[in-house]
């Protein structure tokens, strides 16, 4: 295609996602007096952050007044397999509850208790209560709340825009970033943003795999390849969390979450022999254990031949009143009634692990937001660290405004020292050039391909000869051209293409790293390496060399004296009520 019709925009921070993390970001650069311009791939009030439904974790003690940060803290790390990055976790729970005040300063309507205190309720792996909630539609509360404040401010956003590149200076690896490339997927316009900085705020890779609780358009890992062409680092690649409740019927439906909320207002999980059998595995927390582990054990009831024809099993609430399901759980009350035709007040549920959360990602300092290239920031599930191996329900939503204020503190400060850096022109039409062909594979054909590689070969449950499986195939589809064809203007195919061009990468970064720890730990469940080693208590490092990525690890600090003394204790009285 032609390399020579775009339009130039300049700001001086690029914030990519307009999810939660992207707007609380762009919030506090622009308190700081900073110029910054967001720019999302849905529309304005439809970021992926509409979907975390359940809750926002942060000590209140609203409800428990035993609980505490440092509890969150451990809590947090025992979920994560204790590969947690210790700084980012107590960074989190110590600023969670100022993030949840904040939220509700700017108008996010939490439920509250009868003496007007924020309700608070259990998730899975919790000490005590601790998930704030708007009904189980938190996420889109929290969203709505953000959009308001960034439109009371006038923040720039543009929406639509698929970002398929950044640039840099010049070719050097030590090169900082100053620009993106864009198209506007309605207009079919090429959009380069010329910045002093970028933030990437681009969500995880969920969509990866075959079942997912991300829509189709979202979390295919735009901002890891984005990441990957620059030269960063990544961590804990393979630590993916399957949500163990998605949907399993009908096909348009299937892998759409249900929340935890659904267990901890007292949902009951039972086999196709009607057994409640979380007692096999968890026998203290039930249905409120880990996610790794719930996935898990249904999983292995499905291998033992104790699934439902579907290969999943059910999830009951209906001994709970129906009004009070239909407050505290709307969403999934209207969910089940729409899709499946289920009253979830007098029918069980049938649900299925489904790929969910991202917890490996580019690697940062938390306390900055910086990664190993220069001006180029990361926030949200694109990062690691934070989770660990596993990541404890309510603490997605928290991570996203700590850590967006704290970086977009942080830029500000930052970007007041930096110096426009001239844009490259013949790199910007190379991008633009090699955009669209009119030869090669149907690129949507492509991508259920790919999702159905890593679904099969890198699931619940991994081993070594699967893993070197997928990524044998996999290096047929990097050699591989796609027809996209023209117009830009609306074109599936391009788009598909680009989220091709993305899944590729980081479905190799996942499988490399996957395939180098060799033992189970949290989400990472290896049938031939069943066990957790201690020798693994270890981050397992991608890290660019000339022409690729290399395998390192990274050795976990010992935890401070702050957090040791409470990692043994676990409330578990409550955990049953």
């Amino acid at each position: 295609m032609k390399s020579s019709k775009y339009k130039t925009v300049k700001t001086d921070v690029l914030v990519i996602g307009s999810g939660g993390a992207g707007l609380r970001a762009a919030i506090e650069l622009h308190d700081n007096n900073i110029d910054v311009l967001i720019v999302g791939k849905c529309t304005k009030r439809n970021a992926h952050t509409v979907l975390a439904t359940g809750g926002i974790n942060a000590a209140l003690k609203t409800m428990d007044k035993d609980d505490s940060w440092q509890l969150h803290a451990a809590d947090t790390i025992r979920d994560g397999g204790e590969i947690n990055d210790t700084e980012a976790v107590i960074t989190l729970c110590k600023n969670a509850p100022q993030a949840v005040n904040e939220l509700e300063s700017w108008g996010a309507d939490f439920h509250r208790e009868n003496n007007g205190k924020i309700t608070q309720r259990f998730f899975g792996a919790a000490t005590y209560r601790r998930a704030c909630f708007v009904g189980d539609q938190t996420g889109r509360s929290i969203l709505n709340t953000l959009v308001d404040q960034v439109i009371k401010r006038n923040i720039k956003f543009h929406s639509e825009v698929y970002i398929f590149s950044l640039l840099k200076s010049n070719n050097k690896a030590s090169s900082p970033v100053n620009g993106a490339i864009g198209i506007d997927i309605k207009t079919g316009t090429i959009i380069i943003y010329h910045t002093k900085s970028i933030i990437l705020a681009t969500g995880g890779f969920s969509r990866v795999f075959a079942r997912s609780s991300s829509r189709s358009f979202e979390n295919n890992g735009d901002g890891i390849k984005l990441a990957y062409d620059v030269g960063v680092s990544f961590m804990d690649m393979e630590m993916f969390q399957f949500h163990p409740t998605g949907m399993v019927y009908p096909t348009q439906a299937e892998g759409i979450l249900v929340t935890e909320a659904v267990r901890g207002e007292g949902g009951i999980l039972t086999n196709a022999n009607g057994e409640r059998f979380m007692e096999k595995y968890d026998k203290e927390r039930m249905e409120l254990s880990a996610r790794d582990i719930v996935a898990r054990a249904i999983y292995l009831e499905a291998k033992a031949g104790n699934a439902t024809a579907r290969g999943g099993v059910y999830l009951d609430i209906s001994h709970q009143p129906k009004s009070y399901i239909k407050q505290r759980l709307p969403q999934m009350f209207e969910q089940f009634k729409k899709f499946c035709n289920i009253d979830i007040s007098k029918q069980k549920m049938e649900v299925a692990p489904t790929a969910h959360y991202s917890m490996g990602g580019i690697l940062v300092d938390h306390t900055t937001g910086k990664t190993a290239v220069n001006n180029l920031y990361a926030i949200g599930e694109v990062t690691s660290g934070v989770h660990g191996a596993n990541r404890l329900g309510g603490n997605s939503l928290a991570e996203i405004i700590v850590f967006g204020r704290l970086t977009g503190n942080h830029v500000a400060h930052d970007v007041k020292n930096i110096h426009w850096l001239p844009l490259d022109r013949t790199q910007i039409n190379q991008k633009i050039a090699t955009l669209t062909s009119n030869r090669g594979k149907n690129p949507i054909i492509i991508k259920t391909e790919l999702q159905k590689l890593m679904w099969e070969n890198c699931g619940v449950a991994r081993n070594g000869k699967d893993l070197k499986k997928a990524l044998s195939n996999l290096q047929k589809y990097q050699k591989m051209n796609f027809k996209t064809g023209t117009p830009l203007k609306n074109n599936k195919k391009l788009i598909a293409a680009l989220d091709v061009h993305a899944m590729i990468p980081t479905c190799e970064l996942i499988l490399k790293s996957a395939l180098a720890r060799t033992e189970s730990r949290g989400a990472h469940y290896r049938t031939d390496y069943p066990k957790t080693s201690k020798k693994w208590r270890k981050s397992i490092l991608c890290v660019p060399t000339k022409s690729s990525y290399t395998i390192k690890t990274k050795s976990i600090p010992s935890l401070p004296k702050e957090l040791k003394m409470f990692m043994n204790k676990q409330i578990k009285s409550h955990l049953l009520e």
